[in-house]
């Protein structure tokens, strides 16, 4: 029983971090019928700070 429940919480983790890591590098808006020019060929990539070095 306890190996299920460390395993359930090893499993729920890994979701939590693989959701915030795709949510960080995902476009801040990708609406190109908002005529904001998100989607355009000249936007700036920025890295995160700690690629920064």
């Amino acid at each position: 029983m306890q190996e299920i429940i460390v395993g359930l919480l090893f499993l729920s983790a890994a979701i939590f971090m693989g959701r915030r890591i795709y949510k960080q590098y995902q476009a801040k808006s990708g609406c190109a019928s908002a005529g904001c020019n998100a989607c355009g060929t000249d936007k700036k990539v920025e890295l995160p700070a700690h690629f920064k070095q």
